[in-house]
Parts: structure tokens; sequence; C-alpha cells
């Protein structure tokens, strides 16, 4: 009878201490409840303690005790749920209230203003920020570090969207780690070598395998494009700001993003502006992420024959798609089909090129010069780290009052590099 009664008390203990945990409590309903879980908590020790068997007076005395604080509780309990239904629906009313601003026109206008009011990143997202809270009208508003492009403007948003949709193109289909930084290792030794390879053993020392690694650290840099447009200009219209800010300027940042990917910077080393953050694919040497080749490696004249030894050098054991970038005139030459030297040319699609070289797609670019031929790749293996999206806007903005003209610069922290050896190729112009 006394262990059952004790299990009651102590039920009923473990709910007044939940009750407590909620600090929702006044301090007079605090004191009740803090006094009646100290008298249960030295009850229930004192019973625990003792050989006495309690009387069935005592437990309902103690019952009726506990009854009488429930039924305050219950409208405790009452009170609680009011305000924690109260907190809900203000938080949900705010949501509500700063998803429609953000939806409005007065929002767009607002953050064209930022951007005209603000001489630094900083200043702008300070500026910002106290825009959504004045204008929202709620100081509660948190915004971490690294989620400010979730309180942009919907219109704005999707012009960034858009842009990224159809300016990005092969950019879209890298690997995009999310994080700042991204270390690479691999082991480089042939997997056929019998320091390498699993062995059989019965008796004896095991032999050890030999391991030798290629290491590399994938760092998101600082890339920004900084223009000018004349001060009458940047107070005429919103949209017209916002566009010119988003697309101009971020469009020129995704041309070096793509330019550095498959060529590299070409600024010289010492250059105070090159942008040192992503690994080239095309190089002059082989090394354990790239074969280089030079045209006639095949044995024949360029192209077809060359092309495939290219792509075929690539270590694909998953079959990842793989991307061939060249000219246009180049693709013009690989695509032209001629049953004689005085018959009328024929050329066949790109499909059925990329049918011939065992790739997925083939694009053409400007980019590779004259000293490459073509580049090959996996872009599933090439990690792009830093900006979780390169496009977020992160602006700037200043004034040259000598000349009229407000000077605009986007930015943004992005890199990247080979994660997987030999998953890219070369192909040297002669």
């Amino acid at each position: 009878m006394k262990k059952q009664f004790i299990e009651y008390l102590q039920n009923s203990l473990n709910e007044k201490q939940n009750i407590l945990s909620t600090n929702t409590l006044s301090e007079e309903d605090k004191t009740l409840l803090e006094n009646q879980v100290a008298n249960l908590e030295g009850l229930i020790q004192k019973l625990e303690e003792t050989d006495e068997e309690i009387t069935n007076e005592q437990m309902e005395d103690i019952k009726n005790q506990i009854n009488t604080l429930n039924d305050k509780l219950t409208a405790l309990n009452e009170k609680i749920n009011l305000t924690k239904n109260n907190e809900d629906n203000k938080e949900n009313k705010m949501e509500d209230t700063l998803k429609n601003y953000l939806e409005s026109k007065n929002s767009v206008h607002a953050f064209a203003e930022a951007i005209r009011n603000s001489k630094t990143a900083e200043e702008f997202k300070n500026n910002w920020i106290a825009t959504l809270k004045n204008d929202v009208d709620n100081d509660s508003i948190v915004i971490e570090a690294g989620s400010e492009e979730a309180y942009i403007p919907t219109a704005v948003k999707g012009m960034i969207n858009d842009l990224w949709d159809k300016n990005a193109g092969w950019l879209k289909d890298l690997n995009y780690t999310g994080a700042k930084r991204f270390y690479v290792r691999h082991n480089i030794s042939e997997q056929d070598t019998e320091t390498s390879r699993a062995k059989g053993w019965k008796k004896g020392e095991k032999a050890r395998q030999d391991l030798t690694f290629s290491a590399k650290l994938l760092e998101g840099g600082f890339i920004y494009k900084l223009s000018e447009i004349d001060a009458r200009t940047a107070y005429d219209d919103d949209n017209s700001l916002i566009a010119y800010v988003l697309r101009d300027l971020n469009t020129q940042i995704l041309y070096e993003i793509r330019k550095n990917i498959l060529v590299g910077d070409g600024r010289q080393a010492n250059d105070p502006y090159k942008v040192d953050s992503f690994e080239a694919i095309a190089k002059t040497t082989s090394d354990d992420y790239t074969n280089v080749m030079t045209v006639g490696d095949a044995g024949t004249s360029f192209l077809v024959d060359d092309m495939r030894v290219m792509v075929d050098s690539i270590h694909n054991p998953d079959n990842k798609p793989i991307y061939v970038f060249m000219s246009k005139a180049d693709l013009r030459t690989l695509s032209r089909v001629s049953a004689s030297e005085s018959s009328t040319p024929v050329y066949v699609g790109t499909d059925v090129v990329c049918d011939q070289l065992a790739c997925q797609k083939i694009i053409t670019t400007d980019l590779l010069g004259s000293d490459f031929k073509a580049v090959a790749m996996i872009p599933d293996e090439y990690y792009m780290v830093g900006a979780a999206n390169p496009l977020t806007p992160i602006l700037t903005t200043a004034s040259d009052i000598k000349f009229n003209k407000d000077i605009y610069r986007a930015e943004t922290v992005v890199g990247g590099g080979l994660n997987g050896l030999k998953s890219s190729a070369v192909l040297k112009a002669e």
C-alpha cells in the first residue's frame, strides 16, 4: 500500500516540477508551487526511510491537500497555455507581417535605398536589418550571420534566381560543398601495385601498406566587381538600380569564375588583383587530378581521335557525366562529314559528336584561347567552396562627388578545385 502511495506522490511531484520548468509563472504561483514541491520531496523521503505503515486517514488527508492544489494548478495550466498560444500567435503574426512586407513594393524601394545610402558591405547589411526592424515594426527580428538572403525582398530574390538560372550555365552542375574550406586528400598509389593491394595472410607478419597522399586545401577567396553610373540614373528608378547592381556586376563575376575554373585567372602571380582561390583545369603538365596531352598524341591529326583519347583518359569508375569544352570552330571541324574533297560537306549534330567522344555535353567557349584545344571534366568532381550562392548580394556603394557618379560593387567569397583523381583532361595545341 505504501509503495503505491509513494508512486502516486512521485507522479504528482513530477507534474509540478514540469510546470516549474516552463518559466512562465508569476512570482506568487511560483512560490506556491515551489513550497508544494518541497513538501512532496520531504514527504516522499520520509516515507522511503521509515518502516512504519501509513494509515488510510493519513493518505486521504494528504490526497485532499494535493487535490486542493491541483484545482489551482488546473487554472494555472490554462493560464500557461493561453500565454503560450498568445506567444505562438504573435510569432506567426510577425512571420506573416514580415512575409507580406518582403512581398511588397515598399520593401524593394527600401532595399534600393539601403544600397544608395551604404558605403560598405557591413553598413549595407546593418542598414537593411534596421530597415526591416523599423518597417515591420518588430525589434525581435534576429538575422543570423549567413542567413541574410532569407530576408531579401521577394522581387529581388526572384531577380537573383533568374540571374543564376540564365547565366550560371554549367556552373550549376558543379559540386557545392556549403563549406568555407574543404581539405582534399587522396592515396595516389597505383591500385594494382603490390604495396597497394589487399593480401591474404596465414602465419607470420602482415605486410604494411604504403600510402602516397596528394593533398590540397580549397578555400573561398574574395572576388568583387566595381562599376559606376551617374548619380541621376541611380536615383531614377529602384528596379533599374537593383537590376543593374545584380545583373551587370554579377554577370561579370560569373564570367570570372568560369574563366578561373577552365584556364585560370591569367594575371601575373604578383598582380594584386589576381584571383587565386580556384584551381584551373587547363594545365601545361599532367598532375594527380588532370591528364594533359598534345594534339597528335593519338597518332593521327586533330580532331576526333585526339578528343577520344583525351576523354578516355579521365578516371570515371562511377560513370558520372563528362563535359567537354572547346571553341565553336573546333566543334564545327568535329561535326563535318565529307565523302571526298570535292563533295559538299555535311555537318552532324552536337549529340552525335557527344556519342563519338563518350561525353554527356559539349560546351562551346572562347575562354580556351590559342593554347588549348579542349578541356574535359567531371563536373561533380569539381568542388566549389565559399558562398552557398555566389550571387547572394553583398553590395557596397560610394560616391564620387566631383564627377557626380555613384560607384557600385558586388562582392562574393568563393573558390574551388578538383576533388577526384584524374577527373579532368586537357588537349593542348601543338
